[in-house]
Formats: C-alpha cells, sequence, structure tokens
C-alpha cells in the first residue's frame, strides 16, 4: 500500500489538485480521509528522515575529504622541504674537498674570504638601517612588531615587490600588497589605497621561511604571472605584474631557503664542534684500560655529545587543522579543549619566530570560533526561536570560557530578549481583559525568571555583566506595560478589572524577587499616573452616584414580596462582609434600611477591596482621602435628609439607615483597611464623633452649607 501511494506521488504527471480530488470522491466518511491524511504523513516524515541522512552521509565524506586533502598537502609540503634540504646538502658537498681545495661552488667563500671583516659588518649594519626604515614606514609595525622583527641580529632585507593575491577559488583579485623577502622569513603588507605620504602599507603578517613553498602556477584566461605559497597550513596565491618578476620571486625565494638551510646546518656542526671535549692522552690510556671502570662519570666522552634541539611535537604542529575539523564539526567543546592546550604549552615555549607564528595561527582560529558562537546567539530573520536559554547556554559558556563575556552577555541578553518578543506576538486578544493578562504575565515573566536563572549560572561572577542584565531587565519591564496598559487602562475596563490585573503583576514581580531580581518599583513607576487616574476616576464615580440617588430618595424601608427574596437579600449582604443584617429586619417580609443605603454599602465595600488592590506607598494618601471623600458624601445626604421638613416624619428610618452606616459599614470598612494596609485609616475613625448627631434621637438637625466641599 505504502509502495502504491509512492509511486503514485512521484509519478511523472502527477496533479495535487486532481489526486485530492479523486481521493475525496472515493472515500467513504472522514475515518476513510483520516487514514489517507495520516498515511501521506508518514509518508512525509519518512522523506525527510531519509533525506536528512543523505545530508548527513554527504557531509561527513566531505569532510573526510577534506581532511585526506590536507593530509596531502601537508605531505607535499614535507616532501618539498626534504628535497630543498637534499639539494642544500649536495651544494654542500660540492664545497667540501679532502685536499682541502675547494670546489666549483665555493665562490662566495672565497669571496667573502677576501672581503675584510670590517666591510661585511659596514654591509650588515646598512641592511638592518634599510630593513628598520621600511618598518617605520608600514602603518602596523609598532615598537614591538619592529623589535619583533629585528630580534634577529643577522636579519637582512633580500628582496621586495608589489603583489596581487588572488582568491584560491576562482582566482579573482582580492587585495593588493607588498611582500617583503628577509634572509629567515618573508613579511606580508597590505596596500592602503586611501593613504597619500610615506606610509602606504600596513603590517599583515610574517612567516618563517622553513614555512613557505612557492609553487608556479601555468598561465589559463585571465590569470597570468601567478604563483602559489603553500604556508603551512594555509595557502595563498599571488600575481606578479610581468614574467620576469614572477620568476625572480620564485628563484629568490628558493635561493634564500638553499642558503638558510646550509647556514642552519653549518651552524649546527660549529655547535656539535664546540661541545665536543678534546681527546687527551690521559682520556686515550684511560680507555684503552681494560680494568677501567665504565660505570664513572666522564669515562667515554666521545658518547657526550649534546643532544639536537627537539621541535614542537606532533600535536602542535596537527593543532590547526585539528581546530579547523573540531569548528566544522560543530564540536565547539574539543575546540576549546584544544585551544587551551595550545595556549598552556605556547606559554612555555621559547619566544622563537616559528613558535610566534603558531601562536597567532592559534589565535586566528581562536577568533573564527569565537565567531562562529556569536553566529549560535545572533538574531537572524531566517532562524527558529524555538530553543529557551538552554538552547544558548552552550554557546555562552564557551564564550565565557573564552574571555568573551562582554561579547556573550549582549548576545545572550538580545537572543532572549528576540525569544519573547516572539512569544508575546503569538499572543492572541480572546475572551475578557482578565484572561488576556493572565496570559500575558505568565508568558512574560516565566521567560524572564527562567532568563535570569540561565543567566545566573553563565555569568556567575561579573558585576559588569549582572548590570547590563539589570538595565535588559528594565527595558523589557518597559515594553511589557506597554502592551499592558493599551489592553488594560482601556475606556471599557472596570476599576475592578484593573486592579485584578495590576494585582496579577505584581503578585509576579515578587516572584521574581526569589532570584534577586525586584522589578516592583519599576511596575509602580510606569503605572503609576494611570492607577491614580483610576482611583480618582471610581471616587468621583461614586460621588456623583449618591447626588443623583439622594436627589430620588424617599427613605422608604425594603419590602420583599416573599421569604426567599428576604434570604437572598440577607445572604447578598454576608456576601460583602455585612453579617448582623438580620438584626434590622423589621418583620417577616420588612428590612429596616432604604434602597440607597443597600446601594451605597454595596458600592462602597466594592470600591474598598478595589483601591486596596492597589494600595501602594505612592498611592495611599490619595487612597486615604478616596475613601473619606466618598463616605462623607453619603453621610452628608443623610444630614440633609434630616433638616428637610418633608422628611420629618422619616427621622427615625433615617437615625436607623445613619447608624447602619457609621456603625456597621463603616466599621467594616475600618476593620478590612487595616487587615490589609496594617495599620488604621487616618481619617475614617473621626467619622464616628464628627457625625455622632446622626444616631442621636435629641440632637438638632444640623446645618449644611451650601458650598461644603465633597472631598472632605
Amino acid at each position: 500500500m505504502a509502495d502504491l501511494l509512492v509511486k503514485k506521488l512521484t509519478a511523472e504527471d502527477y496533479n495535487a489538485e486532481k489526486y485530492v480530488q479523486s481521493l475525496s470522491q472515493s472515500s467513504v466518511g472522514d475515518l476513510e480521509l483520516r487514514q489517507q491524511r495520516q498515511r501521506i504523513q508518514q509518508l512525509a516524515e519518512k522523506t525527510n528522515a531519509e533525506l536528512k541522512k543523505n545530508v548527513y552521509d554527504n557531509y561527513m565524506q566531505f569532510i573526510d575529504t577534506a581532511k585526506e586533502i590536507s593530509y596531502l598537502e601537508s605531505e607535499m609540503y614535507q616532501l618539498s622541504h626534504l628535497i630543498t634540504e637534499q639539494k642544500s646538502l649536495l651544494t654542500t658537498l660540492l664545497e667540501l674537498s679532502i685536499t682541502g681545495e675547494r670546489g666549483p661552488g665555493s665562490a662566495a667563500q672565497e669571496m667573502i674570504e677576501v672581503n675584510p671583516q670590517e666591510v661585511r659588518e659596514k654591509h650588515n649594519r646598512e641592511n638592518r638601517k634599510k630593513l628598520t626604515a621600511l618598518l617605520e614606514k608600514i602603518e602596523g609595525c609598532s615598537k614591538s612588531v619592529i623589535q619583533h622583527v629585528m630580534e634577529v641580529e643577522d636579519r637582512q632585507l633580500l628582496f621586495d615587490g608589489d603583489l596581487v593575491e588572488l582568491s584560491q577559488d576562482d582566482y579573482s583579485a582580492t587585495q593588493r600588497i607588498h611582500a617583503y623577502l628577509l634572509n629567515d622569513s618573508l613579511m606580508i603588507a597590505s596596500w592602503l589605497s586611501d593613504r597619500r605620504g610615506p606610509v602606504r602599507y600596513k603590517f599583515e603578517v610574517l612567516y618563517p621561511l622553513d614555512q613557505v613553498l612557492p609553487v608556479n602556477i601555468k598561465d589559463r584566461g585571465n590569470t597570468k604571472n601567478a604563483f602559489k605559497l603553500l604556508i603551512f597550513p594555509d595557502t595563498r596565491v599571488f600575481m606578479a605584474p610581468n614574467p620576469k618578476s614572477k620568476q625572480d620571486w620564485l628563484d629568490e625565494i628558493e635561493r634564500t631557503k638553499a642558503a638558510k638551510v646550509s647556514a642552519d646546518q653549518q651552524q649546527q656542526q660549529q655547535q656539535q664542534k664546540e661541545h665536543r671535549p678534546s681527546l687527551t692522552k690521559e682520556d686515550s690510556l684511560d680507555s684503552n684500560n681494560p680494568f677501567g671502570d665504565d660505570d664513572e662519570s666522564g669515562s667515554n666522552p666521545f658518547m657526550e655529545v649534546e643532544p639536537a634541539s627537539v621541535g614542537p611535537p606532533e600535536w602542535v604542529l596537527e593543532l590547526p587543522e585539528e581546530l579547523d575539523q573540531a569548528i566544522a564539526q560543530r564540536n565547539f567543546e574539543e575546540a576549546v579543549t584544544l585551544i587551551d592546550n595550545g595556549r598552556d604549552y605556547f606559554s612555555k615555549a621559547p619566544k622563537t619566530p616559528a613558535y610566534s607564528e603558531m601562536r597567532r595561527a592559534l589565535e586566528a582560529r581562536v577568533k573564527n570560533l569565537v565567531e562562529v558562537l556569536q553566529g549560535e546567539l545572533r538574531v537572524t530573520p531566517d532562524k527558529s526561536l524555538q530553543g529557551g536559554p538552554r538552547a544558548a547556554r552552550r554557546a555562552t559558556t564557551l564564550l565565557v570560557h573564552l574571555n568573551k563575556s562582554s561579547q556573550a552577555c549582549e548576545l545572550f541578553l538580545g537572543h532572549r530578549g528576540a525569544i519573547l518578543k516572539a512569544g508575546l506576538k503569538r499572543l492572541r486578544l480572546e475572551g475578557k481583559t482578565v484572561l488576556y493578562v493572565r496570559q500575558l504575565c505568565s508568558i512574560f515573566f516565566h521567560n524572564l525568571l527562567e532568563t535570569a536563572r540561565e543567566f545566573t549560572k553563565a555569568f556567575p561572577s561579573n558585576p559588569s555583566c549582572t548590570s547590563a542584565f539589570v538595565v535588559w531587565a528594565h527595558d523589557e519591564i518597559n515594553n511589557f506595560c506597554s502592551m499592558f496598559s493599551r489592553h488594560v487602562f482601556t475606556s471599557q475596563s472596570s476599576l475592578t478589572t484593573v486592579a485584578e490585573c495590576v494585582n496579577r503583576a505584581l503578585h509576579h514581580c515578587q516572584q521574581m524577587a526569589g532570584v534577586g531580581l525586584d522589578l516592583t518599583f519599576s511596575l509602580h513607576t510606569i503605572l503609576l499616573r494611570d492607577v491614580e487616574k483610576w482611583i480618582k476616576d471610581g471616587r468621583d464615580k461614586m460621588v456623583e452616584a449618591v447626588k443623583l440617588r439622594a436627589q430620588e430618595d424617599t427613605w422608604k424601608t425594603l419590602r420583599y414580596d416573599n421569604k426567599d427574596q428576604l434570604n437572598k437579600f440577607i445572604q447578598d449582604m454576608r456576601d460583602i462582609g455585612i453579617a448582623n443584617v438580620e438584626s434590622y429586619v423589621m418583620d417577616e417580609l420588612c428590612v429596616g434600611l432604604t434602597n440607597n443605603t443597600i446601594q451605597f454599602s454595596r458600592a462602597f465595600l466594592g470600591y474598598l477591596e478595589d483601591v486596596l488592590r492597589l494600595h501602594w506607598a505612592e498611592t495611599q494618601q490619595l487612597i486615604d482621602q478616596a475613601l473619606t471623600a466618598a463616605f462623607s458624601a453619603q453621610l452628608r445626604h443623610c444630614h440633609a435628609s434630616l433638616s428637610e421638613p418633608v422628611l420629618k416624619s422619616e427621622v427615625p428610618t433615617i437615625r436607623r439607615n445613619s447608624a447602619f452606616l457609621l456603625d456597621v459599614v463603616l466599621t467594616l470598612a475600618e476593620h478590612r483597611y487595616a487587615e490589609t494596609v496594617g495599620h488604621a485609616h487616618p481619617n475614617l475613625h473621626a467619622l464616628h464623633a464628627q457625625h455622632a448627631t446622626l444616631t442621636a434621637d435629641n440632637a438638632p438637625p444640623p446645618t449644611i452649607s451650601k458650598y461644603e466641599s465633597n472631598f472632605i
């Protein structure tokens, strides 16, 4: 069945629309369609798995091929080096003679013997002076670089000229350079096209001559007069201005390498002669004595030969190649381990030009690894952001290990910011505002909390990075508050909704304090203006509602039609905190309270609960004034009703409702305020004494000023 499906989907005349149409017509019910869909899905997953496997196999073959090519290139380099040594050895043998006469290749030696010592020293001084002057005219040759180049006493400039560097892929021109051939090294300086004056070049690199192997390249197409320099472990291609210049470069490099090999061999032989002790007559007798003690030191002086200098171990020579391979295979941990081992070795190695170049090659690979690790954290449009902080922990930890904490911190926070932004962008406004805010707070603070924990693991002791994280968190809380305000502080929201949403955000901020990041103050500062506006709007609406109800208040007590309605009223009052409302029931279906009093009690206690959830140190004074103003407005209505002649018959009802407001509602409000805030309200308790005349039976009706403030 699966093979038949594969044949249909891979047929040359396959048409997706016709296939789907025929499938829908031939299928009976949705069950068969689901089965077909499942088969196609399984086939797609199988195809993806096979593609991934083929890509992996091809990639591994590519890595193996590149490694073999690198090995072959290294072997060719070694073979060329051996041929050069053999050529130099043959030249040396030609100059030797058993009879003491020089061979045909000793013309240079005769010239040196003819010239006096003073002429040779003068010539060396002039060459070094010329070399120093050239170095001072190259940008980037600081005092340390000049000292590095001039640290060899007999280093001289032999040949130099302008070249054009070509790309190894398509032999296109990449840059213009000037090369300097020294007697033991090759220096490359790049051309400064925008510079005028004596300084026209910029120092780039200095290669030991032992690691340079020139290779001729045949002219083809537009590529002419080109030659290749195999510089272990790299390869560079250059183009000379004309054929003669190209041949001069090849000849001069070969001649200089041969002269250097010959000089090194002669120096080594001279050192061996100086360290070999002479054989005296006594030593000869002792050596011929059959009864001599062979175990004594110095018994055989001819065996005490100074060992030749030992070069770097094989793993150091292969270190650049191993690093390239580890980086290509994304085995970053192994690459960092190799870098640590290489740095430890070079820190103890002698500071010779060869080791200096190896050290520079290692640092170049370190720079490449840092760029790759930074690419792992860098956010790009075509990069997936499905991973959490643990996905970035690997690259971050390795960058910190490589002393790149600042770059790692910046990229880590940028990566986490992009993930947070993507998560919030997927959030859709569905349902009530409270549900949306719950999801918003859950996504935002969960990501923030997870980022804080991962940041603590990645940067355990780095004050500068910690400061950057605090600044980043403050910026993110600003973005969060912007989204929060757009959906919460709208004209359709009520004070209850605002209070619940703000309280939800503050609850999550308190959880962040558990990891050492308290954002409560930042949230208060950003939302303070909107919160104060909603507290004032709630106060004004309550005072305005008191005025409107006062105009229509007839002070008639509540009467219900049946017992169920009365019981429902009692239960509703208990729900808002008034438990002793049964004491105000006058008979079976009558309550000695008015509808105005009940509506105000519900509105005031609801407003109290809302503003208590918005109670901060910054809003405390405003909340205290708002509660006092709202309750005072209702009490002023009671005073005004007592002074009305029309309502003289309702005085007992007015005093009963006033006592309910002062003794029950106000006392309950004071208790809830003290329970939530932690201390008593500064003004509510004083209202009992200020309005005591409302409950006194023989007290004269108070006088209410026409212009009395509504916000006392």
